[in-house]
């Protein structure tokens, strides 16, 4: 179970990774309806990444700590 859960972990992550750097790299050339919509779902994935983190043990809290970093900065664009 919890190698399934950490799987689950790492591919949420790498999502987030990415369309997070995407999102970072092309918002100033985004539309307003498809910048909304694209941190709308990359902020769901952290918290979907954060509520899977919670229930690994042992906790990840580097990366929990990292989700939350990256979901007040991505609060604070646009």
């Amino acid at each position: 179970m919890a190698d399934e859960q950490i799987s689950s972990l790492n591919q949420i992550v790498a999502m987030i990774d990415e369309k997070a750097a995407k999102y970072k790299d092309e918002i100033t050339s985004m539309p307003e309806v498809r910048a909304k919509a694209e941190k709308k779902l990359i902020l769901d994935l952290i918290d979907d990444g954060m509520r899977l983190a919670d229930s690994v043990n042992p906790k990840p809290l580097d990366l929990m700590r990292d989700l939350e970093k990256l979901r007040g900065q991505l609060s604070n664009m646009r």
